[in-house]
């Protein structure tokens, strides 16, 4: 067989992410008026290299394998608060599956990793039961100071086939069920990309 003809007899699978795909890129991707950057910004990175946005032990690159497309979105105001959209998608769901694996047992081996800069500050990170996708999880921290809670960050990973996706933000109490929707959205949308379910 001809490697043609093999390619055509192959399934086809995406390579790279469309652009504006993720649900906040089209905002992402708005020049701001001058005041309105000083309020708030947005980076876009599709380096596959990124760690994922929930990173209980601080990798500074990705330590999950066999990533194929990414996209990864944060958004910062001047509240302060910060937000993050990520879309990785691996070369198999087994690859997604095993990403998300690691990621739930980096929770509990990092649970209360601390900040060496700040060592007043008592981190703690914790998970929950979510439904998004093929699986999913909430997870997410809290940092104290004094006895008093100072951050709380809240995030959700889901995987659809050879995706996952995450969705974080450190508004409010810590809640993933409010990320679902997104992750859920996020879901059902890649499915449209070849070979990703």
């Amino acid at each position: 067989m001809t490697l043609s003809l093999l390619l055509a007899l192959s399934p086809a699978t995406v390579t790279e992410i469309p652009k504006n795909f993720l649900l906040t890129e089209r905002d992402a991707r708005r020049v701001l008026d001058p005041h309105e950057a000083d309020e708030q910004g947005y980076e876009i990175s599709d380096k596959l290299t990124e760690p994922l946005e929930l990173n209980p032990c601080r990798h500074r690159h990705a330590v999950d394998r066999d990533r194929v497309a990414a996209r990864t979105i944060t958004h910062w105001t001047s509240g302060p608060s910060s937000s993050s959209e990520q879309l990785v998608i691996y070369n198999s769901p087994r690859s997604a599956h095993s990403a998300l694996t690691r990621l739930r047992a980096e929770v509990k081996r990092c649970a209360r990793k601390g900040e060496p800069s700040a060592p007043q500050l008592k981190l703690q990170w914790r998970t929950s039961k979510a439904k998004a996708g093929d699986e999913a999880m909430g997870m997410g921290y809290q940092t104290w100071q004094d006895g008093s809670v100072n951050v709380t960050m809240t995030g959700i990973a889901a995987r659809r086939g050879r995706a996952l996706m995450i969705y974080t933000t450190d508004e409010g109490i810590y809640d993933p069920g409010r990320l679902t929707k997104n992750a859920r959205k996020m879901a059902a949308k890649v499915c449209k990309l070849p070979g990703v379910c």
